[in-house]
């Protein structure tokens, strides 16, 4: 071979290798030629006369070992060897793709190590990246069943529909039921199923309402056995995908069969809610809507009447623990928050009854601000006892309420010093430990006798 064709080669190999490196009989390094910074890793002035199998990392030398003896007894022949390279063993190993190929004439064994970090970062990112797709596929499965087994433990129908084909994408089984249809029959297929014409024109007008606006839009139709349902249907716009949600109730198992469709119901000037026995509305009237300041009363049902009720969660717990078939809760004080973020004083009754096998309870709710606020502008002392600062909690924070008490008791025993020295104010102020000055402030302060007297 020429001069110019091996230095060709030589050229060749330089660029593609990233560190060379030359053994000689020994198997020692006698000459190092590096590019990149795999050479600033392994400098050459610590590979020079150092053995071969000094540089391996201790795992990997019995693979490195095997390789130099094939190369040796297949001179010209290059033999792979994937192994980690150290300059020491306090430097981190390099992992690296290494060809050996020995020179029968020359007793030397040229050695061309190819950098694999790269490689090695690829891989480790791909396995990040798998196990990051698997933990987000199981949680996505978790999320899946728990929203497949809410959707049957809800007691009306709920219906999925994709927008653009109108195929059902989920139902559960309670919207089958409901237009008489067997269970699973309803995903896949177009929806409107099970209603009659009119029920069908009925739910396209509601449909197309629905697109143009973010509020539930409210309905009946009928199915094809002539049932009346309630409907309710939402647009919900994700990415490119547009779905139509549709919640389903027999008219028979609503407001009517609850004994809420009467005039009472809506007439009262109290407001009424009506929860199950968790707490979840399922019927409010326009007295409440209006004094929660709720547009709409689909926008209270299915939810916890904490939302509105009570200064915590707190509140309608209690409330729900107290309330028995056979003893009512009277006048329970609390307050009432509105969508518009302020707060109500009310007093709240309640009582728990059964309305076609369902457990209900009914909530009769009072606007007491007014009278509060006229009984707080014309009261000029404090509470006058126990009884009746604990009949202001749930309308008064804790921090108030202990100060009124402190502030009680402090102008309960200021008037007992003063009975027990017959208003004798300066025996009464030694009596209680203070000055005569701190007695007068105290007076002045709490309404106590008369208290425009001058200090002595």
């Amino acid at each position: 071979m020429s001069t110019s064709a091996t230095k060709s080669l030589e050229a060749l190999l330089a660029s593609l290798a990233d560190l060379q490196l030359t053994l000689n009989d020994n198997h020692a390094v006698q000459a190092v030629h590096a590019e990149g910074s795999l050479g600033r890793h392994l400098p050459r002035e610590e590979l020079i006369g150092r053995p071969w199998l000094e540089l391996v990392r201790e795992s990997d030398k019995d693979h490195a070992e095997e390789a130099l003896r094939a190369a040796q007894a297949d001179a010209g022949t290059a033999h792979r060897v994937d192994v980690a390279l150290s300059s020491g063993p306090d430097e981190e190993p390099i992992p690296a793709t290494c060809w050996l190929c020995a020179c029968m004439e020359t007793q030397t064994v040229a050695v061309a190590c190819v950098d694999l970090r790269g490689e090695t970062s690829l891989r480790q990112q791909l396995v990040n990246a798998q196990r990051t797709l698997e933990q987000d596929y199981w949680s996505n499965r978790r999320l899946e069943a728990r929203y497949r087994r809410m959707l049957e433990m809800v007691a009306e129908g709920f219906l999925v529909v994709d927008d653009l084909s109108g195929r059902v994408l989920e139902a559960n089984s309670v919207a089958a039921n409901l237009l008489s249809l067997e269970e699973g029959a309803l995903v896949g297929r177009v929806f409107p199923v099970g209603l009659d014409n009119e029920g069908t024109r009925a739910l396209t007008e509601l449909q197309r309402e629905a697109r143009s606006t973010t509020a539930v839009v409210q309905g009946q139709i009928t199915t094809s056995q002539g049932d009346a349902l309630s409907i309710g249907v939402t647009c919900l716009r994700q990415g490119n995908e547009t779905r139509l949600l549709i919640r389903l109730a027999s008219v028979s198992d609503s407001q009517t069969d609850l004994g809420m469709g009467d005039d009472s119901f809506e007439t009262s000037p109290d407001g009424i809610l009506i929860t199950d026995d968790d707490g979840v509305v399922i019927a409010a009237n326009a007295a409440y809507l209006d004094m929660a300041c709720i547009q709409d009363a689909q926008q209270a049902t299915g939810r916890r009447a904490d939302r509105w009720l009570g200064r915590s969660i707190v509140d309608l717990d209690v409330l729900l623990g107290n309330i028995q078939p056979d003893r009512p809760l009277q006048l329970f004080s609390s307050v009432l928050r509105t969508e518009l973020d302020t707060q109500l004083d009310i007093e709240l009754s309640a009582v728990q009854t059964k309305r076609s096998g369902r457990s209900l309870i009914l909530m009769f709710i009072r606007d007491v601000s007014r009278r509060i606020d006229s009984e707080e502008g014309t009261e000029v002392h404090l509470p006058r006892s126990i009884e009746q600062i604990t009949g202001r909690v749930g309308r008064v924070p804790l921090k108030q309420l202990v100060r009124e008490s402190t502030d009680v008791i402090e102008a309960l025993c200021i008037e007992a010093a003063l009975k027990l020295t017959q208003d004798n104010r300066a025996a009464a102020a030694e009596l209680l430990g203070l000055s005569r000055q701190s007695l007068y402030t105290k007076l002045r302060r709490f309404d106590i006798g008369d208290s425009e007297d001058n200090v002595a």
